[in-house]
């Protein structure tokens, strides 16, 4: 039997009927089709799922739709204002802590709701703070430096302009051993980037 809940999303109010067992990641993902919360483990192992839940970092496989009755849910579709990135994206873009992009959703949540608290993180910490949140692809150097990168920003500083430069030959040195923010960063920053399993078709099967 399902029953009615009302949950703000990203500032929005929404009245949505779940199962008792349906978790918040499949709330977001299958009702509201907010696919920046990405579905990996489904064990709360990997971080891909995280989103914040009153300002607080969850893994949103982890907790069920109704316990999130009547509570904020902010998920990475809900960080940028517009086209403006928010400090902490702009500091993953700038950074290239952003590959495949799938573990970035949830390690940018994870960084706001860890910097929210402790503003002057040390590198220990920040270390700490992402224990939770895997990533295959960056070897987690680039993403650290994001962190402290966007630790400056959320205190003043002012980002550097972000200059995404065509790929060049490496004969003429001009890239070979430097960082270039990804063309496609800014899509999967802010959860815009689809991956296979945030795609649905009319009628769709699934096999």
């Amino acid at each position: 039997m399902k029953q009615l809940i009302n949950i703000n999303v990203n500032g929005t109010e929404n009245e949505v009927a779940v199962n008792s067992g349906t978790t918040l990641l499949d709330l977001l993902r299958e009702q509201l089709r907010l696919t920046g919360a990405k579905k990996g483990c489904e064990q709360g192992d990997c971080g891909a799922c995280t989103v914040l839940l009153n300002g607080k970092a969850v893994n949103s496989c982890l907790v069920l739709a109704i316990e999130a009755d009547g509570q904020d849910i902010t998920t990475i579709e809900g960080l940028a204002e517009g086209e403006d990135l928010h400090p902490i994206q702009r500091a993953f873009v700038e950074k290239g802590s952003i590959q495949c992009g799938f573990c970035t959703p949830g390690m940018i949540l994870r960084t706001k709701s860890f910097l929210d608290e402790n503003p002057n993180p040390s590198r220990e910490n920040i270390k700490e703070a992402l224990s939770g949140n895997l990533c295959r692809c960056t070897g987690y150097t680039k993403i650290i430096e994001a962190v402290e990168t966007a630790s400056e920003y959320l205190k003043g500083k002012e980002p550097k302009p972000i200059e995404f430069q065509p790929q060049k030959s490496a004969m003429n040195l001009t890239v070979v051993g430097k960082r270039l923010p990804k063309i496609d960063a800014p899509d999967k920053a802010t959860g815009r980037a689809q991956y296979t399993d945030d795609i649905v078709l009319p009628n769709m099967i699934y096999g």
